[in-house]
C-alpha cells in the first residue's frame, strides 16, 4: 500500500538555496530579498573573517539558515595526472603559467586555471582543511551546526575524502556544481552525497515556472537554487531574485521552504 507523503504543512514541494563562499556584503543583499517571503536554504563557508566581523555578527547574520562547510582555502583536489610540481614557491608576479608551484603551507599548490591562479591540495592536507573549517564553523555557531560538506570548484569528487567527512564528522551530504534543471523532474535527490541544485541566476525564473506547474503526482519533489550571492550583483539580476521571492516566497501551503 502506497503512503501518502508530505512536507511539514502538508505539502509536497520544498523549495531552498545553497549559497557558496561566504561573501558578506553580497550574502547580506541576498538575505535582506530572500528572508521576507521565507525563503531559507544554506550558506556554504570556507572561513571566517574575524579580524574584521565578530562571532555574534556571524550568529545574527545566518540565523535561521543552514551552514555548511565548504573547505577552507576553496582548493582543488591535487591529482598524480596534474604534472611535476617544482621546487619554488608561488610567486604570481613571475610565475610560469604552465608550472605548478608549493605554496609556504606543505601539501597545498599553485596552479593557472582559465580563470586565473587557483590552489591545490593533496589528498591528506584537503582533509586537514575541511577539519580547520568544520572546527572553525563550529566554534562561531554551535557544536552540531554543521552537517554537511559543498565541493569547491565544479564537479569534483573523491570517495577518500566523502569516506573521511562522514567518518570523521558524520556528514550526512555533499553537494557539487553544476545545474540539473528538471531532468529528474524535481525529485528529492536519493544520494545525499551526490547533489545538485536545479537552477542558477542564469535561468531561476524560467526554472521555477516550470516546478510551480508540476501537478502534485503523490511524490515529493525538491527545488534548490545557488550558487554564489555575488553572482546577482555581477550579473545585475537582484531584479530576478525579488521577483522570485515574491512570486515564490510566503506560499506555506504550497512550498516547504527547507
Amino acid at each position: 500500500m502506497k503512503l501518502d507523503i508530505f512536507y511539514p504543512g502538508w505539502c509536497r514541494k520544498a523549495i531552498t538555496f545553497t549559497i557558496d563562499d561566504g561573501n558578506v556584503e553580497m550574502d547580506k543583499k541576498f538575505i535582506s530579498i530572500v528572508k521576507n517571503g521565507g525563503i531559507s536554504g544554506t550558506f556554504n563557508l570556507c572561513s571566517l573573517d574575524l579580524n574584521k566581523y565578530t562571532p555574534d555578527f556571524y550568529r545574527e547574520m545566518y540565523s535561521g539558515f543552514g551552514i555548511a562547510n565548504h573547505c577552507k582555502m576553496h582548493p582543488f583536489l591535487l591529482k598524480e595526472s596534474d604534472g611535476e610540481i617544482t621546487d619554488e614557491l608561488f610567486d604570481k608576479a613571475y610565475a610560469d603559467e604552465s608550472k605548478i608551484y608549493r605554496d609556504t603551507r606543505d601539501g597545498v599548490y599553485y596552479f593557472h586555471a582559465p580563470n586565473g591562479w587557483r590552489r591545490k591540495a593533496d589528498l591528506n592536507t584537503y582533509c586537514e582543511l575541511i577539519t580547520e573549517c568544520h572546527e572553525e564553523l563550529e566554534k562561531v555557531f554551535g557544536e552540531g551546526s554543521v552537517t554537511s560538506f559543498v565541493w569547491p570548484f565544479g564537479d569534483q569528487n573523491s570517495n577518500d575524502i566523502l569516506k573521511y567527512i562522514e567518518d570523521k564528522h558524520g556528514y550526512f551530504a555533499a553537494r557539487k556544481t553544476g545545474l540539473v534543471e528538471d531532468s529528474t523532474g524535481f525529485a528529492v535527490p536519493t544520494d545525499r552525497m551526490h547533489w545538485s541544485y536545479n537552477a542558477s541566476h542564469k535561468n531561476l525564473l524560467d526554472c521555477a515556472a516550470k516546478y510551480d506547474a508540476y501537478e502534485d503526482d503523490g511524490e515529493l519533489k525538491f527545488f534548490s537554487f545557488g550558487v554564489h550571492s555575488i553572482d546577482y550583483e555581477n550579473a545585475g539580476c537582484w531584479d530576478e531574485l525579488s521577483n522570485f521571492a515574491e512570486k515564490y516566497g510566503g506560499r506555506p501551503s504550497e512550498f516547504y521552504y527547507a
